[in-house]
């Protein structure tokens, strides 16, 4: 018999047949678009925003022009302007009623020319930003949208401070939030998300006012409808077979119900499945899944690394001792939380940690101030990262 997999993705975003659209999500957006609004994506690591926000590029409304990019590699101020700019000149090519107007007004200002192999910039010490505004400019009379979705903006702003300091940093955010506020470029719409949350990044520069007029949509956990639904759609024609009792024991399981962690678990339930020679699953089954998921983790090592890339080493020591603790003593009080940061790890500004980092990012749940870990699957690989910690006195 010839063994057919799911159709599940793992590694890169969810797209097409992989890929359950949330149209209540999708029909929030629009609404927020068409009335004028800046959006920042709020939501916990895994929940699925890069896919929403491809799906959103590929089923735009009629009248825009829609760009979605991950710019996480930009670490300067002209890198990441570079990249806005050839994002707009890029998606003009694709639609032949700007293509004259963009071949005038580049010869117009000696950037460059369009020619029969394509857009050709010929200015080699352009300044993009001064460029990028102009562009805005010219477009802005024009009736269509344009919706910039900026994928992992916040590493952007954070690689800025880094590489050329606090004010580079500000100066971007700036620039950016002149281009929302100003009258004649209404029909321009910027997206921003991050696997790190903008606001914790915005928080240390001591800006918040730079992007307190973004609205924020939140992505919840899939419901159990969805849930279900994305079920049958990653196993439509496969050759794993799951009953209603073993489906609702699997979203029980995975407890937090994120497509990323479904998709994981049939990924591997298949894999168990297919070694068995078997094709229906049972709760024995799923209880291996779940183990091996926990024993690979290869999903969940960037979950501790990234907190001592983003973070300075206190705080990373500080959110890494509270997860242990966490894991181990679940629920943790704020009580504790707060003797922590004041007597074995030292910290100012503990619950802004908490709030932007932790909790917006996906590792905890605040239930009535006790803490615990958002997903069972980040729970138990931490617990078994961390077997032994100190105990407080």
């Amino acid at each position: 018999m010839e063994w057919i997999p799911p159709k599940t993705i793992t590694g890169s975003p969810a797209e097409n047949e992989r890929y359950l659209r949330r149209v209540r999500i999708n029909n929030e957006f629009w609404r927020h678009i068409k009335n004028g609004e800046h959006i920042v994506f709020s939501a916990p690591r895994r929940v699925g925003k890069t896919s929403i926000m491809k799906d959103l590029e590929k089923n735009c409304p009629k009248g825009t022009i829609a760009v979605y990019h991950n710019i996480e590699s930009d670490s300067t101020q002209k890198e990441f302007f570079k990249r806005l700019f050839n994002l707009l000149i890029n998606s003009l090519d694709k639609h032949q009623k700007y293509l004259t107007k963009l071949d005038t007004w580049l010869k117009t200002k000696s950037l460059g020319e369009i020619n029969t192999k394509g857009i050709k910039i010929e200015h080699r010490d352009l300044d993009y930003k001064d460029a990028l505004l102009d562009l805005f400019e010219m477009l802005g009379k024009e009736d269509t949208r344009f919706v910039f979705f900026l994928d992992e903006f916040p590493d952007v702003i954070r690689s800025i401070e880094r590489k050329e300091g606090n004010d580079a940093a500000i100066e971007t955010l700036h620039t950016l939030r002149a281009i929302r506020h100003n009258e004649k470029l209404k029909n321009f719409t910027f997206v921003f998300a991050g696997s790190i949350g903008i606001h914790h990044v915005v928080v240390s520069l001591d800006r918040q006012k730079l992007i307190n007029d973004l609205y924020p949509i939140h992505i919840e956990q899939l419901t159990t409808d969805e849930a279900n639904d994305l079920i049958t759609q990653l196993l439509d024609g496969a050759t794993m077979q799951i009953g209603n009792a073993e489906k609702d024991y699997l979203l029980l399981k995975t407890d937090h119900l994120l497509p990323f962690y479904i998709q994981l678990m049939i990924d591997k339930c298949d894999f168990i499945l297919h070694r068995k020679k078997s094709p229906d699953l049972n709760k024995n089954d799923i209880d291996t899944a779940f183990q091996i998921v926990i024993k690979e983790g290869r999903n969940f090592d960037d979950w501790e690394s990234r907190l001592k890339r983003y973070l300075n080493p206190n705080d990373a020591k500080y959110c890494i001792g509270v997860l242990t603790r966490c894991a181990h003593k679940e629920p943790y009080s704020i009580q504790e939380v707060y003797n922590y940061s004041k007597v074995q790890v030292p910290i100012t500004g503990y619950k802004e940690l908490l709030d932007n980092v932790l909790e917006k990012d996906g590792y905890i749940l605040n239930e009535d101030n006790r803490y615990r870990f958002l997903s069972p699957f980040l729970k138990e690989w931490w617990k078994n990262r961390h077997p032994e910690f100190e105990i407080e006195n």
